[in-house]
Formats: structure tokens, sequence, C-alpha cells
């Protein structure tokens, strides 16, 4: 009977991912029962390695502050104790995307200081790659009204002798299933509590969706027509800034066709 052929694996085991980490980290105490050198060589080479990637890791950041930046005046200076605050916070980080936002950041605090709360900079350092992500996409299709940003979740209508309804947006097509809500609700970004705009037929809501400027209006013989909708918290406001939110045909298809026949919604 022949042998089946073997399948090379692919990628790296457990076991293997985790003796190249600790031949990176100076821990390679770990790998040998006969343990060779000091524990204490070992110690300082570990935190002497941790020292310098958290340094190239802050300098990557103001480099990119830098490439971004230009000359124009700045009247009101950098507060010392918020860039102290900033480089402890900012220096763990080696994603280059991760980067790219604390970069963004120094560069508006420069340009306008007092643009980015200690609270949001805290906030930033617990994100993960996974949970920017997942923010993005909520950034990109929440509605911008002012300087706060609304993630509309449905339409409520209501009548007098029709009763009420609800039109919920398919979120989950979009990237933002609820787990994902909840999973941003948890990290502070986005408020838990669901809201009911104004009636539209009496207050039309001028807002940007995409980078595009729309108003949305009731018609006044209309039912009785509102947004529901999750804000985003104080931070999340604050954060949202530094995400560049692009048009998504798909989505503003969909908002217009949940608008049914009460709402008029106008692009200029």
């Amino acid at each position: 009977m022949e042998k089946s052929p073997t399948v090379e694996r692919l990628g790296y085991s457990p076991m293997d991912r985790l003796r190249q980490l600790a031949q990176q980290g100076a821990l390679e105490g770990a790998l040998f029962s006969d343990e060779k050198g000091k524990t204490l060589d070992r110690a300082r080479k570990r935190a002497a390695l941790a020292v310098t990637r958290r340094q190239n890791n802050l300098e990557a950041i103001v480099r990119r502050a830098l490439s971004q930046s230009d000359n124009s005046t700045v009247v009101d200076e950098l507060d010392g104790d918020w860039f102290y605050h900033f480089s402890r916070l900012s220096e763990n980080t080696a994603s280059p995307r991760m980067q790219g936002l604390w970069a963004n950041i120094l560069l508006r605090e420069l340009e306008n200081p007092g643009s980015f709360s200690r609270r949001a900079l805290e906030v930033l350092e617990q994100l993960s790659v996974k949970e920017t992500n997942l923010f993005a996409k909520a950034v990109n299709i929440a509605l911008q009204v002012g300087s706060e940003y609304r993630l509309v979740i449905g339409i409520y209508r209501r009548h007098r002798l029709a009763g009420t309804q609800t039109r919920l947006l398919p979120l989950g097509q979009f990237g933002l299933p609820y787990s994902a809500l909840a999973t941003l609700m948890e990290i502070g970004l986005l408020q838990s509590t669901e809201l009911l705009s104004a009636d539209l037929r009496l207050s039309p809501l001028q807002f940007y969706l995409g980078g595009h400027q729309a108003q949305l209006t009731g018609h006044r013989r209309g039912r009785k027509t509102h947004l529901t909708y999750y804000r985003f918290t104080a931070v999340g406001d604050e954060l949202a800034r530094l995400l560049a939110a692009e048009p998504d045909a798909k989505f503003e298809n969909e908002f217009q066709r949940a608008m049914g026949a009460d709402l008029h919604l106008q692009w200029q």
C-alpha cells in the first residue's frame, strides 16, 4: 500500500514561535535546563532591548509627524506636561498604523494645543489594531453633526393611528454587528444609551457623512420621524477627528433607502 505524500507544514508551531520570542527578548534561560550565562546579565540585556525599542518607536512617531508638518506659525505653545504624558503612552506602539495616529495627534496638538485630552491619549494607548479598525468603520458611516458623531442605527416613525414603526439599518453588512458596537462601548468610544433625534419634520438635520455635507428633512404632513442612534463619547469624538471618513456609496444608498417616503435627503 502506497504511503500518502508528506505535507510540508507552513508557518510556526507554538513551540517554535515561543523559542524565537525567548531568544529575541533575552529570555534564553527559559530554553535550557543547564542555564547558560548569568541571570543578571540577561536581565540587563532585556532592559536595554526594551529601552531601545521604546526609543525607536517614539522616534518613528516624531519622524512621521515631521514629515507631515509645515512652517505655519503657531501662537500657543505645546504644554510640556502633555508632551511628557504623550511620550510615555505612545512609546510602546510598534504598529505602523497606530504610530500614524499618534503622529497625527502630536501634529494637531502642536497646531492647536488643547485639542486632545490626556484621557483620549490613555484610551488610544489601550486600543488594539483590531479595535482601531472597528472604530474606523464606525467613523466612516457615522453622521457628524457639528463637533459630535452619531452612529445611526435606525429610523423611528410615529403615527397616532398607525402606531410606531422602527426600521433598523443593517450595520452588520458594513462590519459593525452588535458585538462590534458592544466592543466600542466597552472600550469607551461609544455611549451605550440609545438616543432619539428631534422630529425631523420640525427640526431638519444638517450633517456630514463620508466627507459629504447633507440635510435630512421630514415632510410636514408626514408621520413624526426620528433617527435612533448612539452618540460617540467625548473621547470618541476626539479620536474620530484623526480618522478621515471616506465616501461609502453602498452605505449612502442604504441610508437613503431607509429614509422612505417620510424623509428627504439632500446632498449639498
